[in-house]
């Protein structure tokens, strides 16, 4: 069973320039690319979930 609060990992895909990155997923659907701070390189901030 999942809980709620769990952060999941999976991968993203930046909404501005199309870069693809893991990620960790926020069960409020939240998504931060691993390994950055809160936004892609281009300055892109909108992600999309891959898988």
């Amino acid at each position: 069973m999942t809980d709620s609060t769990t952060v999941a990992r999976g991968t993203a895909v930046c909404e501005n320039c199309g870069s693809v990155f893991a990620a960790r997923i926020w069960p409020d659907g939240r998504i931060r690319p691993i390994g950055s701070p809160a936004n892609c390189p281009c300055g892109g901030t909108e992600f999309r979930r891959l898988s």
